[in-house]
């Protein structure tokens, strides 16, 4: 990859309607507007929504959403507070065993509650369906409801396993929910999103993997490190059909040491799954391969040791490279059409 322009003291990276977002120390950059910002300010960009969140002394979030101009300042109901896009958003919390939860799409807002011992995150939401996705705190179980309050179904984890909620996704009507043992993979199980009826489930742990994310064909894939006899290790990437369950699995690179691959951060753009190899001990590199042909590509070094490079972001042209204790974000040609 041919670097462009490498900036210097950009403390946070953000891409927001296809403009760069650049954060500093004490102002944050929106295209040609520069702001000036609070010390204590945390950005985001969910979707077409680049937002700010200041705490309070009470420590309870304070959100405001960019209008092109300024952050205006938004009410929500309760305490914890989520965007999903401009048009929807949520509030939620939990006291003396009731669930509230205040979630407002396109201007209407559906108020509900329900009874519970136990506290619940809520993941996401389908936007075709607007059926929200409440996780037990610590991944014991996953319930599914409409905007309206009515519960659809729940999904239990079985004794000794947890949900790991950063890798629960939908694809059209398909919840794909992956399992952990111990902190490892130990199976990916597909359900019907709005019956929960049980389409498949993958107990391979050769294929199984805690996050993916979804490219062509609305193919889901992840890149798992596998550790070989002798201590070599290889990098593989695997393949998952959200609809069927099937599963492919192709080995990219070998590494001599077991230290030398731990794929971490993968994004997608295209036809090309672009990944952090995350080992602080050797440096860095940033990873792209062809879905196409299952090859590996491009491996760049970042000579970046002892420090964290973050998910790469990519548009037609560029690929951005931040390394956080440096402030540093690089900026790379997209030569991967």
């Amino acid at each position: 990859m041919r670097l462009l322009e490498n900036k210097k003291g950009v403390v946070d990276f953000i891409l927001y309607k296809n403009e760069e977002v650049l954060v500093y120390n004490d102002k944050i950059k929106i295209g040609d507007k520069m702001l000036s910002i609070d010390d204590e300010a945390y950005f985001d960009c969910v979707k077409d929504v680049l937002y700010k969140q200041i705490n309070d002394k009470d420590d309870i979030a304070i959100l405001s959403h960019y209008d092109g101009n300024a952050f205006v300042e938004e009410e929500f109901m309760y305490e914890f507070k989520q965007y999903f896009n401009s048009q929807r958003r949520i509030s939620y919390e939990f006291k003396n065993g009731v669930g509230l939860f205040s979630y407002i799409s396109n201007g209407e807002d559906f108020v509900f509650e329900f009874a519970t011992k136990r506290r619940y995150n809520v993941l996401g939401l389908d936007n075709k369906d607007e059926i929200l996705l409440l996780c037990h705190v610590v991944g014991k179980e996953l319930l599914f409801y409409t905007k309206t309050g009515e519960r659809l179904w729940e999904y239990k984890v079985e004794e000794g396993r947890e949900i790991h909620e950063s890798g629960v996704m939908v694809v059209d009507d398909i919840v794909v929910i992956p399992c952990t043992e111990d902190d490892a993979p130990i199976s990916v199980e597909g359900y019907n999103l709005l019956t929960g009826e049980k389409l498949w489930e993958v107990d391979d742990e050769d294929y199984c993997n805690y996050c993916y994310v979804i490219g062509p064909n609305k193919m889901l894939y992840a890149l798992s490190s596998y550790y070989c006899d002798g201590g070599s290790v290889e990098l593989h990437l695997c393949e998952l059909n959200p609809f069927t369950g099937e599963t492919n699995e192709k080995e990219l690179k070998e590494g001599r040491h077991w230290d030398d691959i731990h794929p971490a951060d993968t994004v997608i753009y295209g036809n090309k799954l672009f990944y952090v190899n995350q080992i602080k001990k050797e440096g860095c590199s940033v990873g792209v391969v062809d879905l196409e042909t299952k090859e590996l590509i491009d491996d760049t070094p970042l000579e970046s040791q002892g420090n964290t490079v973050e998910k790469p972001i990519v548009t037609d042209d560029k690929i951005y490279v931040r390394i956080r204790e440096l402030n540093e974000l690089r900026i790379y040609e997209n030569e991967f059409k």
